[in-house]
């Protein structure tokens, strides 16, 4: 974008729609991708509707992708197309109970991964259980 500038929408900058990216190959819930030793794609909608969390079940280890945060606490990632789904995929992406979780955005959660998960699901409010 060397020299474009944001469009002005009412007084404010708005960021230009993005190019379409090709899709090398659709993804489902449960597929198996060839790494990891078995690593599985766990749907989880609500920041957008096709965000996808990566467990890896040999490893113990699982990618929330942006569902899931850890800025100073495990909690709900932000800007969520549809809060509802959001939540629910965040209890979902608790339920493997991985040793290790790695977020979007945040530090990896390395002690009692499965357990702060859970118990950050589990609450609503989007400020759960602090770890560090």
């Amino acid at each position: 974008m060397s020299g474009a500038r944001p469009e002005r929408r009412s007084g404010r900058r708005a960021v230009p729609p993005a190019p379409p990216t090709r899709v090398d190959r659709e993804l489902a819930d449960g597929d198996e991708i060839g790494f990891g030793s078995g690593a599985r794609v766990v749907h989880s909608p609500g920041h957008t509707p096709g965000s996808i969390g990566v467990h890896l079940p040999h490893h113990g280890v699982l990618f929330t992708g942006d569902c899931v945060a850890a800025v100073d606490r495990v909690m709900l990632g932000v800007l969520n197309i549809d809060r509802t789904r959001a939540l629910a995929s965040f209890r979902r992406l608790a339920a493997p109970e991985p040793a290790t979780a790695c977020f979007g955005h945040g530090d990896p959660l390395t002690v009692d991964a499965a357990a702060v998960l859970r118990a950050s699901a589990d609450r609503d409010s989007g400020l759960q259980v602090e770890h560090g």
